[in-house]
């Protein structure tokens, strides 16, 4: 009986893709595969490759010094590599743009920053707004932090480059101490952390994480320094390593915080058996302060409170995800476990040595802790929902036990191939290669042909442009945030801001005093930057979109999405929809900016008229025009939805309302009960 197609198919996903190498890379990590197996099968192939490549005095400090550097060099060169050929030169995942442009505030000493008016033109995915005019990344500070270091020398981009080097070191590092704590010494043991270094100069997943702008790369070098300080400060008797291994969880809290519980637990329980507990619980705790501090800093600029979390607050106001049934669960955190078997050696099976060391006989203290680590990360990460940020989900917060799992794979080989090593890790790495040629490169490969094929702003564009200040529109958050510098007005560069389609546009560049202004358009082959003026200059009406101010700044009760209901409203017909959770009253807070010109508006009468979408969803409305959020009502309007109506837009009654002067800004308070609310737009003009 022949198995269905959707079982083959669901096969077919599970095994991934298997197929000659799709491009240049991967066709010379086949041919440095091929090498590599042939030097393993050859006798004393071993022993003349390490003598071409002079590092035949495993023992001597300094060739060991000289082996590190050059397997930094080139981690770092293969991590520069992949920007340049799979990325395309900058950040090109979604989450990565947020990163970025909380890097670049931070640069400038901002862990949030102000939003001019109008605020609809600064806000963006992954952002939050806090009125009246801050704006804030979602995401923790630790690797925007190093980031901000990038953008102060001019090379953010080499900041995962350097990240990949400083990680194959810290990986040599801890497999050392793995294998002294496994009674190996001398060659052996440098043997075994040589190993290890090149699993984790061969990985795809650790290049592709220390090339794009994401915190994973930088979390595992933490990860790493942590256990691996903390493993030497048990060997040597040293409470002060216990210092390092404090300030390397601190920096991995702040860098990703769950990744920091299962590492924090190990690194405390070490503390607590060591033979001077005071001193050396004392020094964890006082050097994992300063991560910690920065952590609640970021948080409080974000909430205004120390002990919440931004990103958590964001998913669950503005993009809630449902959660997945219990049989959907498992499919996702297999699936993950899968991609994670993948990312340690390009070819799953070799993931499966690191379990190698905890079956077999043999004292492996420290690969018991190690793999504790591995065990805890896997319990944090495999039942968590898909990452509402990503596609890659909980397969992201494994990205940091990578090198744990190749001391774990080094000791392993060690232990099957006692009197052939060498050349049980040269067959080992070829295996990768070859892995990545056949197997893993096709994933890399659609993300290099994803999206655009490009990122999606290309600072080269502009010089090439000969533009040099003003403002910059952007269709997209993603282009916006990799452009936008808050510390930066378009009177001295380049000012990028969000293009909203609206009076949103007309406003801000009135209130600027009409500087240069124009769009960036991106397509798969080409980005350029086009003359621009926003539509609607000169009129005395404006128009504000309801969904132009997605995400709305405060949002309780029920959810908000933007529609598209263009058959019923015409051809620019997407409205906000609020629908409410149950039977509870849902709420939404929006702005509605003052018309003005480059001076503070004059107080005058507009006459504001909303427009709503009657959907026939039989729920009820209140819309409230007020000051400033939880002030009195300037003006209201209420509906009831028919359920027996075609879907079509409305305009409610004009009301007047004085606005200007001391007033620059309004809000709409939209509450939604017993059904889904749709507010399409509001239109001011003077009385």
């Amino acid at each position: 009986m022949s198995a269905s197609p959707d079982a083959a198919s669901a096969a077919a996903a599970w095994l991934g893709t298997w197929s000659r190498p799709p491009d240049r890379p991967a066709q010379v990590a086949l041919g440095a595969a091929v090498a590599l197996l042939a030097i393993a099968l050859v006798p004393g192939g071993p022993r003349w490759l390490a003598s071409a490549l002079d590092f035949t005095t495993v023992g001597d400090l300094t060739r060991r010094r000289r082996f590190l550097t050059v397997a930094a060099f080139v981690a770092a060169f293969l991590s520069l590599g992949y920007i340049a050929f799979y990325l395309r030169g900058g950040p090109r995942a979604p989450d990565a743009a947020a990163y970025w442009l909380e890097g670049r505030a931070m640069s400038h000493g901002e862990l949030a920053w102000a939003a001019p008016e109008p605020s609809a033109s600064f806000r963006a995915r992954f952002l939050l707004f806090a009125p009246p005019d801050r704006l804030a990344g979602i995401f923790p500070p630790g690797y925007p932090l190093l980031l901000a270091a990038g953008f102060l020398v001019g090379a953010p981009m080499l900041v995962g480059p350097l990240l990949a080097a400083i990680l194959v070191a810290a990986t040599w590092w801890l497999a050392h101490e793995v294998a002294a704590s496994a009674g190996e010494s001398g060659p052996r043991a440098e043997a075994i952390a040589r190993v290890a270094a090149g699993l984790s100069i061969v990985s795809a997943a650790l290049r592709y994480h220390t090339a794009d702008a994401l915190p994973y790369g930088a979390a595992a070098v933490a990860l790493v320094a942590a256990l691996a300080s903390a493993l030497c400060a048990r060997r040597t008797g040293d409470p002060r390593f216990f210092g390092a291994a404090g300030l390397a969880v601190g920096l991995l809290a702040a860098t990703n915080p769950a990744s920091a519980v299962a590492a924090g637990a190990v690194v405390t329980a070490m503390a607590s058996g060591a033979s001077r507990r005071a001193r050396a619980l004392a020094w964890a705790c006082a050097a994992a302060l300063p991560g910690v501090l920065l952590l609640l800093a970021a948080d409080h600029a974000a909430l205004g409170r120390a002990f919440a979390s931004p990103s958590a607050a964001y998913f669950a106001m503005v993009e809630p995800h449902a959660a997945t049934s219990t049989a959907g669960g498992i499919a996702a955190a297999l699936r993950r476990l899968r991609l994670h078997l993948v990312d340690a050696a390009n070819f799953e099976p070799l993931a499966l040595l690191s379990l190698v060391p905890l079956l077999v006989r043999g004292r492996a203290r420290g690969a018991v802790l190690v793999a504790l680590v591995v065990a805890g990360q896997l319990a944090l990460s495999l039942p968590l929902d898909a990452d509402p940020a990503s596609s890659g989900g909980g397969a992201r917060m494994l990205v940091c036990v990578l090198p744990l799992e190749h001391a774990l794979i080094a000791l392993a080989l060690a232990r099957l191939f006692p009197r052939s090593l060498a050349r049980a890790a040269m067959a080992t790495l070829a295996l990768a290669l070859a892995g990545f040629a056949v197997h893993a490169s096709h994933e890399h490969d659609r993300l290099a042909a994803s999206d655009l094929g490009r990122p999606r702003f290309e600072p080269d564009v502009a010089r090439e442009a000969n533009v040099a200040h003003g403002l910059l529109f952007f269709d997209d958050d993603q282009g916006y945030e990799l452009a936008h510098d808050p510390g930066v007005l378009a009177s001295h560069g380049i000012q990028a801001v969000r293009m909203r389609g609206d009076d949103h546009d007309r406003l801000l560049y009135d209130s600027l005093g009409h500087p240069v202004i124009h769009r960036y358009v991106a397509a798969g082959t080409s980005a350029s930057l086009v003359f621009w003026s926003p539509p609607g200059s000169g009129s005395d009406t404006w128009r504000f979109e309801a969904e132009s101010d997605w995400p709305p700044l405060l949002q309780g009760g029920g959810a908000a999405q933007v529609v598209d209901a263009s058959a019923a409203c015409g051809a620019d017909g997407r409205v906000l929809t609020l629908t409410p959770a149950g039977d509870a009253e849902a709420a939404i807070l929006l702005a509605l900016p003052v018309p003005r010109g480059p001076t503070p508006p004059e107080r005058k009468t507009w006459m504001v008229t909303p427009r709503v979408l009657e959907s026939g969803a039989a729920g009820s409305a209140t819309l409230v025009l007020v000051a400033g959020p939880g002030g009195p009502p300037l003006a209201q309007w209420m509906w009831e939805e028919d359920a027996s109506k075609t879907p079509s837009c409305l305009e409610l009654p004009s009301q007047p309302v004085e606005l200007g002067g001391d007033l620059t800004r309004a809000w709409l308070l939209l509450r939604a009960r017993g059904g889904p609310v749709s507010l399409d737009r509001t239109t001011l003009r003077p009385r």
